[in-house]
């Protein structure tokens, strides 16, 4: 049995990442969960959150916009929305996607799959902030 667990990062516009990683750290809907090769398969549901790939400082870090999970005991599909790198968040992209969803959501005409849509943009600009400060600390 390999001590590595084939990941993929996949949103609706490409495939992310395709690598090996001995532990992968997700934000699942009921906190976050630890996977490593030969986990139990299980299918779950992401929330916004930081998606950590590796372990240390060699992680490779992701804030995801929440999606879905697929684990298999040597390989785990992460489907989101939305996968950005931590080294590409911005102080002015956090403001700008903040100011962006609070005036969409100010609009009482909105509907309310809009709602849905434009308050998880906020939880994942949030999670970008929170980064970004633990990253400044």
């Amino acid at each position: 049995m390999s001590i590595v667990i084939r990941t993929e990062l996949v949103t609706p516009e490409a495939l992310v990442l395709s690598e090996e990683f001995m532990l992968v750290t997700a934000p699942g809907v009921e906190g976050y969960f630890g996977v490593m090769s030969g986990h139990a398969p299980f299918v779950t549901l992401l929330k916004p959150g930081v998606l950590s790939l590796g372990e240390d400082e060699d992680a490779k870090v992701f804030v995801v916009a929440g999606g879905f999970v697929e684990v298999m005991p040597d390989k785990m599909i992460i489907l989101t929305e939305r996968a950005l790198p931590r080294d590409q968040i911005t102080e002015q992209q956090i403001q700008s996607e903040l100011k962006e969803a609070h005036l969409k959501l100010a609009d009482p005409d909105l509907e309310p799959s809009a709602s849905a849509f434009w308050q998880n943009r906020i939880e994942f600009a949030q999670v970008c902030q929170e980064l970004l400060k633990k990253q400044l600390a």
